[in-house]
């Protein structure tokens, strides 16, 4: 471990969030921190996602857009309506 190495300070980032989430916080900024102070580490930064920055989002709009050309799907009327009922029944809002 990092913290026994007598690493001083570490950075985390968790790349494969494009937000934060329980999970990013919970597990790895509050638990892990707390593992690395424990184990003798002087320093923990748990570096944010990109979240809702609007440069991030336009970015991530990108991506997907440039990805989904020719994907183009019609679903029909009925089976949209058919599917927003089930997901009522299953208690979701409108």
């Amino acid at each position: 471990m990092l913290a026994r190495q007598k690493t001083g300070r570490v950075d985390v980032i968790c790349p494969g969030f494009v937000a934060d989430c329980l999970e990013t916080l919970e597990e790895i900024a509050i638990e892990g921190k707390a593992i690395y102070l424990n184990a003798g580490g002087r320093e923990f930064h748990a570096i944010p996602c990109l979240n809702e920055r609007d440069d991030w989002i336009h970015a991530l709009t990108d991506i997907v857009v440039r990805n989904l050309l020719g994907w183009e799907h019609k679903v029909p009327a009925e089976q949209l309506e058919k599917s927003r009922l089930s997901a009522l029944a299953m208690g979701a809002r409108n």
